[in-house]
């Protein structure tokens, strides 16, 4: 009994690759749109949610209570640095702080800018009361060379400006002293901070300074940061605070993290949807090209039979044909996605009104061995077809299991 001659098996697969333009070079680009589309739809909602959870942690508040017409701008403010300016009476502020649960609160000013000497575009300056604040204070203490004096300002990453610059906001100088770390929150990352005590100066100058007057009255504030009592639940104070103070409302980052959901519903359905419409085109495309796959092999499986290769030999080269063009094509479709999607994340974030930010290497290797995962199974339920096909042809019946078998008359 004869031996069968051994064959380079990564040598065909790859010859067979590269002698079949015309078929593999379209199956290349719908295993990379499928990977590409469940490769970003995953990109952007983990991107949001690290956004979004490092913004909300820096700000450090379990609620933030705003104005019930002014529900929507305040989740603008924090999620894509919009600037407005509204106000309340901080009357309530004392009945906030008795709320039950409530540990510390602090009150903000919003106050959107017309222009800025720093931006192409207005920014928001938040003003904050240094005697309760627990966001900018808790940076300063992390920052011991840093002060915040009469007329400082601290800025954003996204406001184009250094330490030791000066900005000029309603005919009112201030002084940079500091610059926040990115977060993707653009709320935080397009704002500039300021004492209350000098928002109060710089709107009293503002009449005969500035083009605009800025009017900011005493007693007045657009939002409070609240800050619950360990083992409290936030959802019960806040809605505790609403039934104590008619009027308002309270944002919450689990509120912001829905929001963001939202906003990116339609992408992400819409990029999920085009996974499955090019898996379907996928399997037709297998389909269809089935017959010209068994119509290929049939002279280049006797041809191989003759030479006593086996059948599992045949179905092993079949199965990595496939594979590879899977594989190749996924990899193709993510690292493009990948490359896109780094390359445009700002015009996404404005686009999309969402916090963003490059994920972090862990999650986004997930998404990307996930999208790989999901693109393989897809190849593989494609080539079920191809593969019936040929077991099926007389080529591969006249194959023994050892060696070549008899020519079928």
């Amino acid at each position: 009994m004869s031996r069968a001659p051994k064959f380079n098996f990564f040598r065909l697969v790859s010859r067979n690759l590269k002698n079949r333009p015309y078929r593999n070079i379209p199956t290349l680009l719908v295993f990379a749109v499928i990977a590409a589309s469940l490769f970003s739809a995953q990109y952007l909602l983990i991107g949001s949610e690290q956004s979004l959870d490092k913004g909300t942690r820096w700000i450090g508040a379990d609620l933030m209570v705003v104005p019930r017409e002014y529900n929507a701008a305040g989740e603008n403010i924090l999620l894509t640095g919009e600037p407005t300016t509204f106000l309340f009476a901080d009357t309530d502020f004392g009945k906030i702080i008795g709320v039950p649960g409530v540990m510390t609160a602090t009150p903000q000013i919003y106050i959107g800018t017309l222009s800025a000497s720093c931006c192409s575009v207005p920014l928001q300056l938040v003003a904050f009361d240094p005697e309760t604040d627990f966001a900018i204070t808790s940076w300063l203490r992390d920052n011991p060379g840093i002060v915040l004096g009469k007329d400082d300002i601290i800025i954003g990453s996204g406001v184009e400006a250094g330490v030791g610059s000066d900005l000029m906001f309603y005919g009112h100088p201030f002084h940079v002293v500091g610059v926040l770390a990115p977060t993707g929150m653009r709320g935080v990352d397009s704002a500039a901070f300021i004492r209350i005590q000098d928002a109060y100066v710089m709107a009293d100058e503002s009449g005969e300074k500035a083009v605009q007057t800025l009017t900011l009255p005493r007693g007045m504030v657009s939002a409070v940061l609240v800050k619950v009592e360990p083992g409290s639940s936030p959802f019960a104070v806040g809605h505790a605070i609403e039934e104590e103070i008619p009027g308002v409302r309270i944002i919450t980052p689990t509120g912001l993290l829905g929001t963001v959901t939202g906003h990116l519903a339609n992408v992400t359905r819409l990029l999920y949807d085009s996974a499955i419409a090019v898996t379907v085109i996928a399997i037709l495309l297998a389909g269809v090209t089935s017959i010209i796959v068994a119509h290929e092999l049939r002279k280049e499986i006797s041809v191989l039979g003759a030479l006593g290769v086996t059948r599992t030999f045949i179905l092993r080269l079949l199965l990595a044909e496939t594979f590879s063009l899977s594989v190749l094509g996924s990899l193709i479709g993510i690292v493009v996605a990948g490359f896109l999607l780094v390359a445009f994340h700002d015009f996404i974030a404005l686009t999309l009104r969402v916090p963003f930010v490059i994920p972090s290497f862990g999650p986004l290797l997930l998404a990307a061995g996930s999208a790989l995962l999901l693109s393989v199974v897809i190849g593989g339920v494609a080539s079920v077809y191809p593969t019936i096909r040929v077991i099926r042809s007389e080529a591969y019946q006249a194959i023994g299991n050892g060696g070549p078998g008899p020519a079928r008359t």
